[in-house]
């Protein structure tokens, strides 16, 4: 078993190329079967309208659902998994084999309950099945797919045990170095080498030793390259991350900085305002002994009545009894006396701490300031690394696609030289031949009228041939 992922952008490119004829293979001799998971209809042709009517309302789904629709827009909303077997297992393998292997896979990278439409194809000398998956989930946001390659090698791996077999003796060795935490996907022959090993076998009829020695300089020439730029790309990458985690850090240490000088101005304003306090607390003590005092006569009464009442008049106080009223009932009730007293000392209090607020609010203005200046400072200084980062890299890429063209040149002006110093084929006087871009260009456009391509497919794949 061999399971491949890829990330295309249409549904209808991939479904025309799995579902229709391709060049002399037509549809009914390479579709064995078809079928869906999670849709309303097994209709292939139906079935992938419906997962691209979805991915397109992606956005609706996302507001419905309460999610920002800003930011980078999708476009990778197809995977398209494959599944392979040997081609020893092609006179064993039943469809009910297929499609446990498939049910395993999709529940391997998550995607167990996703749309899905399966198309088996029997054009091959190995049985192998395409499964194009849906990726917009419900609430319009994409299918999450780190880690899937391991997780989908490690269900390889069981499958390839469950079913007692070794077609793979590689996998085992992959699985215990990702064990120790090693990179072990695999990456394809960049496309310069497959061209230069094309060439090179053109040549067969040719001096086989210079022949071989240079294709081994020249693919070690690209290889090297090659890991130069995948070099490049993670010291890139790599730069990002340590400028994000540094902008991080520098608007951490402005916001703790301006938490602790705000708790520290806090504290000086509660100690100067403690002595009030203070004060406020043996004036309640003294005034609720005068209060008890005076409840003992009637004369007393009186004068804890009017020493409590409440005659303020504000906005935020809302309605208030008059002062009849508050009369009537303090004479009349020893509870409503001790309420109206209870009012007067909480007002106090009120009054207080309300003061206290607003010291500390003027006091935390500057601060508050202070550090929307800071972070403001920040975000610029920020943008400025950003752009002189971006101008720096973009360089550094335009040098490695210089050192790519040149290689090409260097490429072309060797195996010119080596056609030309022996016996060629007719086959590599052909492919070493040097052309004009117009000659090129008229080449390529005979080369379409005589063969039109078939509907056009947008997502990233490799042919079956």
């Amino acid at each position: 078993m061999t399971p491949k992922i890829l990330h295309g952008r249409s549904f209808k490119g991939a479904a025309a190329y799995l579902l229709h004829d391709v060049k002399d293979r037509a549809a009914a001799s390479r579709v064995a079967w078809t079928m869906t998971r999670n849709l309303a209809t097994q209709n292939p042709d139906t079935a992938w309208r419906v997962m691209a009517a979805i991915a397109m309302d992606s956005t609706r789904l996302k507001k419905e659902a309460g999610i920002k629709t800003t930011g980078r827009k999708q476009t990778n909303v197809v995977k398209h998994l494959v599944l392979s077997w040997h081609p020893d297992e092609k006179d064993t393998l039943t469809r009910e084999d297929m499609e446990a292997a498939i049910d395993g896979a999709l529940a391997a990278i998550g995607a167990q309950d996703r749309q899905a439409l399966v198309i088996a194809h029997n054009d091959t000398k190995h049985p192998h099945v395409h499964i194009l998956i849906n990726r917009v989930l419900e609430n319009g946001t994409l299918l999450p797919d780190s880690y899937e390659w391991n997780a989908l090698q490690d269900w390889a791996l069981q499958y390839q045990r469950d079913r007692k077999q070794n077609y793979c003796p590689q996998r085992e060795l992959n699985a215990e170095a990702r064990a120790r935490s090693e990179h072990t996907k695999y990456r394809k022959t960049p496309r310069r080498v497959v061209e230069l090993s094309a060439l090179a076998a053109a040549s067969a009829n040719d001096n086989p030793s210079r022949r071989e020695l240079l294709v081994k300089t020249h693919i070690d020439l690209a290889r090297a390259l090659a890991a130069k730029t995948h070099a490049l790309r993670d010291r890139h990458r790599h730069a990002w991350n340590e400028l994000q985690k540094t902008e991080q850090a520098k608007r951490s240490a402005i916001r703790a900085e301006a938490r602790k000088a705000q708790a520290e101005t806090r504290r000086h304003i509660a100690e100067a305002f403690k002595p009030q306090w203070a004060a406020l607390k043996a004036a309640e003590i003294a005034e609720r002994a005068k209060f008890v005092e005076s409840e003992r006569s009637t004369l007393g009464k009186l004068s804890n009545v009017f020493r409590n009442l409440d005659i303020g008049r504000s906005a935020i106080d809302g309605p208030k009894r008059s002062v009849l009223t508050q009369l009537w009932n303090g004479v009349r009730s020893s509870a409503e006396r001790e309420a109206m007293f209870e009012a007067q000392i909480a007002k106090r209090r009120q009054d207080l701490e309300l003061a206290t607020k607003k010291s500390i609010r003027a006091a935390l203005a500057p601060i508050v300031a202070r550090t929307k200046e800071a972070l403001t400072n920040a975000t610029q200084t920020y943008d400025k690394a950003r752009t002189d980062l971006a101008f720096v890299q973009n360089g550094e890429r335009a040098q490695q696609r210089a050192a790519w063209n040149s290689l090409i040149n260097k490429r072309e002006a060797d195996f010119a030289a080596l056609a030309a110093s022996v016996q060629r084929t007719a086959a590599f006087n052909e492919k070493s031949s040097p052309k004009t871009l117009l000659q090129r260009m008229d080449e390529r456009a005979e080369d379409l009228r005589n063969n039109p391509p078939g509907p056009s497919n947008d997502n990233e794949r490799e042919r079956d041939d």
